[in-house]
């Protein structure tokens, strides 16, 4: 069942996560929860990193464009791979976009236990990358190998 939901469609994942994210946000100002400390500065932070995700994500929609690839679609459906742009610096940027975006909510919405899903579905998504370059591997063979072996890091270069 993890596997299922790690190769799902972005749009089935993100229906999941995001009313889980906001939510919390939601109820958790409604009812005063703890809040992150250094109120606003962190709320400040989140919304930088919320906007860095974004504009990641964005680029690397098209770059994915660019080469003809569809985003959101499994990595079982892809037909090439892409090497330039953003991808010839790291792997996977889509990934560190929406992971940017978790943790950019969950500071912005200030809210202690937002914090808790944001944690899990970067987690999630770390794990979605790993399988992804499973399904990639099976696929593409040495090129993509050689692709890994090119671009090393997976999120952020010359780090992780």
């Amino acid at each position: 069942m993890l596997d299922r939901y790690l190769l799902a469609k972005p749009t089935v994942s993100m229906l999941i996560e995001w009313p889980i994210l906001i939510g919390i946000g939601i109820i958790g100002n409604l009812f005063s929860w703890h809040r992150i400390p250094l109120h606003p500065t962190t709320n400040v932070a989140g919304a930088i990193l919320l906007i860095m995700g974004l504009v990641i994500h964005v680029c690397t929609h098209e770059t994915l464009k660019k080469h003809g690839i569809r985003a959101h679609h499994p990595s079982k459906e892809v037909k090439q791979l892409a090497t330039s742009g953003i991808y010839s610096k790291i792997r996977h940027p889509s990934y560190l976009g929406l992971i940017l975006i978790y943790f950019g909510f969950a500071l912005g919405c200030g809210i202690v236990w937002t914090l808790v899903p944001a944690v899990i579905f970067s987690v999630m998504t770390y794990l979605t990358a790993i399988r992804e370059e499973e399904v990639l591997k099976e696929k593409f063979g040495e090129e993509y190998e050689g692709y890994m072996r090119q671009v090393p890091w997976r999120f952020i270069p010359k780090v992780f």
